[in-house]
């Protein structure tokens, strides 16, 4: 019998494993079996396509190898131990290489196909990563396989692949015509959740709620706040998102899910060309990103010192009720470093806000501890001492949503970036 990569790739996962995952995610153990049966061909899928260049099956190999160097196939009885937070945040990076804008989408079909919550199926996509890439340069080693060679072996593993998936879980406004899925179904709706920034209880279970950006909500409004020394809001009418490659099917639905978050909808991909040598960004129109270039780029755009120029973040997200930064925030904040060195002139202000529940000076200052760290993380990441003025906690102060609804509260909970000169 020949080999056959996705299944050989799913036998690693025990039932001792999905067991343990079950208790830690807080899910039913046939919700867990069922999305890691999805997220096997779904690894496999996007190493196909980011292996599809010499640039990108580099990658994939080094990455295979370091997985493998690392032991990681020997560590799977412990991944639900003391180590799960190491283990998140190392899948978290490895999966933004992989998939890079499609992570939200990923995690809202695998959620909608399973059942489990979108935060239990990011962090499954995360902690399998690992694991799949291990087990990948484990055979490249046996088989004394190159980057090309391993970019070979997975091309030709496509058929392999796509009888993998599972009826039900539909990849194809994920890779296209590449890994076609099984069967033809209707397309899911599909989620991007914003963490929330009062809420108590699930610690861990809620590190990894990935993310970034919602591609459904039919006719979704984004409200602009502003927020130093007015209280007007503007707001501007966002457009049911496509996908990079094909669009995906829009539902009727409240812009929070089941868990109290805010969605939002990042819209169709573009991509922007920073000035200055630093770089392109692939990003959702509706995003941050794309919402402050084009201020910054546009010579009549003017700076408002009454009102503020502010642009809220649309994946900056904290571990619930703590000052944590999800590891999930990475991608958008590593765009905003390079944005400030496309623009080295400007000068920004952080704002970090709540909700109205619970004591007012208590919440002034977990969103003052909550911007002080997004200001830490950006300079860490790369942003100059200048670029950042500093940051300040309103708390409750300044809403952009109706603080009467669970919509509001979660649309309230947010962090900020204004632009005070450029």
């Amino acid at each position: 019998m020949s080999f056959n990569l996705a299944e050989a790739t799913k036998s690693l996962i025990s039932k001792d494993l999905i067991t343990k995952a079950s208790a830690f995610f807080g899910e039913s153990e046939t919700g867990i079996s069922k999305a890691l049966s999805g997220v096997i061909p779904v690894v496999l899928g996007g190493l196909i396509d980011r292996s599809a260049t010499h640039e990108g099956a580099a990658a994939v190999a080094n990455m295979a190898t370091e997985q493998h160097q690392a032991g990681i196939l020997d560590t799977l009885h412990n991944f639900f131990d003391n180590n799960s937070e190491s283990l998140l945040n190392k899948g978290a990076g490895l999966v933004n290489n992989i998939f890079d804008s499609k992570v939200s989408a990923i995690a809202g079909l695998l959620s909608n196909f399973s059942g489990v919550k979108t935060t239990s199926a990011s962090s499954l996509l995360c902690m399998a990563t690992p694991v799949v890439l291990a087990f990948l340069g484990k055979n490249a080693s046996t088989n004394n396989l190159n980057a090309n060679g391993i970019a070979n072996m997975l091309s030709n593993q496509k058929d392999n692949i796509s009888a993998s998936i599972p009826a039900g879980l539909s990849l194809g406004s994920i890779f296209g015509p590449a890994i076609p899925p099984a069967k033809t179904i209707t397309a899911a709706p599909i989620h991007h959740v914003e963490e929330l920034a009062q809420e108590d209880g699930n610690g861990l279970k809620l590190l990894l709620p990935l993310l970034l950006l919602v591609l459904v909500a039919a006719g979704a409004w984004y409200l602009m706040g502003n927020h130093d020394d007015a209280t007007t809001k503007t707001a501007s009418t966002i457009a049911p998102a496509p996908t990079e490659k094909a669009a995906i099917a829009t539902v009727a639905a409240s812009r929070v899910d089941t868990s109290g978050n805010y969605i939002y909808n990042l819209g169709k991909m573009v991509t922007i060309d920073l000035p200055n040598g630093a770089g392109t960004l692939a990003v959702g129109e509706n995003s941050t990103e794309n919402k402050l270039y084009k201020f910054l780029a546009d010579s009549t755009s003017k700076i408002d010192t009454v009102k503020g120029n502010w642009f809220e973040f649309t994946n900056v997200r904290f571990k619930t009720g703590g000052t944590q930064i999800d590891s999930i925030s990475a991608s958008q904040l590593k765009n905003m470093v390079a944005i400030s060195k496309g623009f080295p002139k400007a000068q920004f202000k952080l704002g970090g806000y709540t909700d109205n529940t619970g004591d007012a000076a208590s919440n002034i200052s977990l969103s003052q501890k909550r911007s002080d760290a997004v200001l830490l993380e950006l300079k860490k990441l790369g942003a100059s001492a200048n670029a950042i003025s500093g940051a300040k906690g309103y708390g409750p102060a300044f809403p952009i949503g109706d603080n009467a609804t669970a919509e509001g509260k979660a649309m309230n909970r947010r962090v900020a970036i204004n632009v005070k000169s450029k």
